[in-house]
């Protein structure tokens, strides 16, 4: 990956098209002498080319061969405290789309070059303004689809995760450094830490990563957008519920039963809370071929669904009640999380009253218990968000092998200070599980990893 980092670089850092207003970035340690070349500032005259803080400047950007300058914002970096760590500039004007190429046009002719994708944050890496778990932030929060992704990524961007990883770096860079200096005086035999005190560090080194590694996990399983799958019997209101949730008829609903053969999905957003609503057909004890397929994806949708809401009945007979609740214990003990809605809440049922203290009763037909449902759906999901930290599901894929190294090495380190073996092998140990810490966080990188994780980015950010 070839990193010019000194040249000048400039990109549109807003969405193409007409607009109120565009934005254009550049970077680089001679963005003065690019700027001097078009842009003078209205009043201030030269002030802004001495000023050693980041001001705006109100002016105008002469393009070659117009008649009278484009009026432009000059916001100006002019030392290394910007994003990128070099001085920085950001012309802001009218957005419309030919004075945004004229004017890119115009830096290109005077010594600037288009950025490559994410090459601004890339340079913000680089110069340590962020960590690699706080770059990819970045990518999350131009992707984000609904309000609790962006929150995860914005909590990573202010640097949550990085603070944890550099805990853990911490605490072992610590034990590194006593194992080594007591390398240095063996003959001596000086004990620069004692080997319980290093046994109790490395335990709750492991004990920090550890639980990193089980929320990369729980972030992997639940990926981006949470499946809710509706199950139960034939008849017991699913799919009028699925087309009460969309609000628009997605699913055929009839009295007869068994109605749905296959699954449907589609996607809806509550309150900035994006899911994955699936309707499944009803549990059915019947042989035939069409049945058994249809009870088969019924089964795989309720094994990796992130919640199930089984819908039972109020007006199903005494023996549909008892398969109702043999069949909800069995999808409780397949699912990650269940929740027991009772349908047809219009219904006259003394079931309602005697249920209602443990399961939602709605009702499709007259919306009763809608919002309470839409509350706890939210609520359930916002909580398995804080059990999950704050990993973005790009970030957990690129650091789920490193995390697995790191807490092999330092399993194998407390067994050798556990067994007393020697500090050089405790060392060793150590320095492995630093550096897969190291390849999360940036500390350690190669010329790939950047150009992987960078080349997702639009140009300009």
């Amino acid at each position: 990956m070839s990193l010019d980092w000194e040249d000048v670089i400039a990109a549109v850092a807003t969405p193409p098209g007409p607009a109120e207003k565009s934005v254009i970035r550049l970077s680089g340690q001679t963005v003065m002498d690019v700027l001097l070349t078009a842009f003078t500032a209205e009043p201030s005259g030269d002030r802004w080319k001495t000023s050693r803080r980041a001001s705006r400047y109100v002016g105008g950007f002469q393009i070659d061969g117009w008649r009278v300058p484009i009026p432009v914002d000059l916001w100006f970096w002019p030392t290394s405290r910007s994003y990128t760590g070099q001085p920085a500039a950001e012309l802001h004007f009218i957005g419309s789309p030919p004075i945004v190429d004229a004017i890119l046009e115009q830096l290109y002719r005077r010594g600037a070059r288009p950025a490559r994708a994410g090459e601004f944050t890339l340079r913000a890496f680089l110069a340590g303004r962020v960590d690699l778990v706080q770059a990819e932030a970045v990518l999350g929060v131009i992707d984000a689809s609904d309000h609790a992704q962006l929150q995860t990524a914005l909590t990573q961007l202010a640097g949550g995760l990085s603070r944890q990883i550099a805990e853990i770096r911490e605490l072992l860079l610590l034990d590194l450094a006593d194992l080594e200096a007591g390398l240095d005086f063996v003959e001596e035999d000086i004990e620069f830490v004692q080997r319980e005190q290093m046994q109790i560090r490395i335990d709750q080194a492991l004990s920090f990563a550890t639980k990193l590694w089980q929320q990369c996990e729980d972030r992997m399983v639940s990926g981006t957008r949470p499946r809710v799958v509706l199950a139960g019997l034939p008849n017991a209101g699913k799919s009028t519920l699925f087309n009460r949730l969309l609000g628009e008829q997605r699913a055929i609903v009839s009295d007869q039963a068994g109605t749905t053969r296959d699954y449907l999905c589609a996607e809806f957003n509550w309150n900035g809370q994006a899911f994955e609503l699936i309707d499944t057909a009803g549990v059915d004890a019947s042989l035939d071929f069409i049945t058994a397929q249809a009870e088969s994806l019924r089964q795989l949708q309720v094994t990796h669904a992130d919640l199930v809401v089984w819908c039972s009945s109020p007006v199903a007979t005494r023996e549909e009640a008892l398969l109702d609740e043999n069949q909800f214990q069995q999808a409780a003990s397949q699912s990650r999380d269940i929740l027991r809605v009772w349908t047809k809440g219009d219904t006259s049922t003394d079931k309602h009253t005697a249920s209602a203290a443990q399961a939602l009763v709605v009702s499709s037909r007259t919306g009763h218990g809608l919002d309470q449902l839409q509350h706890t759906l939210i609520e359930r999901f916002s909580n398995q968000a804080a059990h999950r930290g704050e990993w973005l599901a790009t970030t957990a894929a690129r650091s789920r092998d490193s995390l697995e190294r790191c807490l092999s090495g330092l399993r194998q380190a407390l067994i050798a200070a556990q067994q007393h073996h020697g500090d050089e092998l405790i060392s060793i140990e150590l320095r492995g599980a630093l550096e897969a810490l190291g390849e999360i966080c940036g500390a350690v990188h190669t010329d790939d990893i950047l150009a992987r994780i960078f080349s997702r980015f639009c140009i300009g950010k």
